[in-house]
Order: C-alpha cells, then structure tokens, then sequence
C-alpha cells in the first residue's frame, strides 16, 4: 500500500476529531462518540500505512472500518432521536450499537444492509426537517458506499481517496449540523 493512502485515512480521522470536540461542546456525547469511533479507523489506518503494519494491522483496521462504523451511525440515529424528543438514553444508545456490530460482525452482509438503511433513515429524516447539509452529507455518504468504495470504474487509488474524501465530507456535514447552537432545526 502506497504510503500516499495514509493522507486520506489522517483526513477522516482529523475531521472525526474536529466533529466530535464540536459535538461533546454541544453536550451531544453520543453522536460525538459515534464520529470518535469513525475516527478511531482513521487513526489506525494512518498507522497502519504510515508505520509499513500494512498484514499487522489489516484486520483490526477493517473491524475498526466495518463495526466501528456501524457502531457510530448507530450512535449519530440515537442522537439525533434523542433530539427530536424520543427518550433515548446513553444505555440504549451504547446497547443499540453493540448489537448492530454484533449484528455485523456475525452476518456481514446484514451489516452492510443495515449500515445502508440507517443512512437512507437518517437521509429521509434530515430532508424532512429541511436541513440541507446534513442531508446532502447522508447523500454523499449512499452514493459513497454504493458507486464509489472499491469501484470497479476508478483505480484502486482514486477509489481509496474519493472514498476518504467523500467520508470526511459526510463527518464534517454532520458534525456541522448537529452540533448547531439551534436544537429546533432537528423537530420534526
């Protein structure tokens, strides 16, 4: 793995810390844990290039990748019903995420359905609340893992970087919504 790869791993993990300072400073503990965790991949990846661990540190960077990131949309779905005015406590919250991993870490492809699903749910919620850059971030994000992760039309290495780019993006687009000074643009 060219070393170059390293740049876009640092990026998601920079902005994951950028939106998880942004959201625990909004008192939203649970979706900045979620980027944390998005964050959490970042990191090891960049350590995984950049330290040449590329066969010592594949799997934990895909479970970090895979059930890290189904973990932490899980986490960012239970903020934000927290927010709308659910009762979703940190307990559910941090319950809910353990199962949807375990979910895919048992059944992968239900993993990668699920993940699918909780963006199209958190998609259709923030077009309904008219929040345009939260949902342009869910959108990036569905296109993203369908056209765009290991794309048979793009070389492994603008795969690798759109891929990165385009999850930094959608980080970025969220930490930005949801850690907005105004909870009233989450009502629905």
């Amino acid at each position: 793995m060219p070393i170059h790869y390293a740049l876009t791993d640092a990026l998601v993990a920079l902005v994951a810390i950028w939106g998880a300072w942004r959201l625990v400073r909004t008192h939203k503990t649970i979706a900045a844990f979620g980027l944390a965790l998005f964050g959490l991949a970042g990191v090891i990846g960049t350590i995984r290039i950049t330290g040449g661990l590329i066969e010592p540190l594949a799997a934990v960077h895909k479970m970090a990748s895979q059930l890290g990131g189904l973990a932490g949309l899980s986490l960012l779905l239970c903020q934000i019903l927290h927010d709308t005015g659910w009762r979703v406590g940190k307990r559910v919250s941090f319950s809910a995420a353990v199962l949807v991993a375990a979910v895919g870490a048992i059944f992968p492809l239900a993993g990668a359905v699920l993940f699918g699903v909780m963006l199209v749910a958190a998609l259709a919620f923030f077009l309904k609340v008219r929040s345009p850059t939260a949902a342009i971030g869910f959108a990036l994000m569905l296109i993203n893992i369908v056209f765009v992760r290991q794309s048979a039309f793009l070389g492994p290495d603008a795969s690798w970087h759109l891929y990165h780019v385009l999850v930094a993006a959608w980080l970025g687009c969220v930490a930005w919504t949801m850690s907005a000074p105004s909870p009233s643009r989450l009502r629905s």
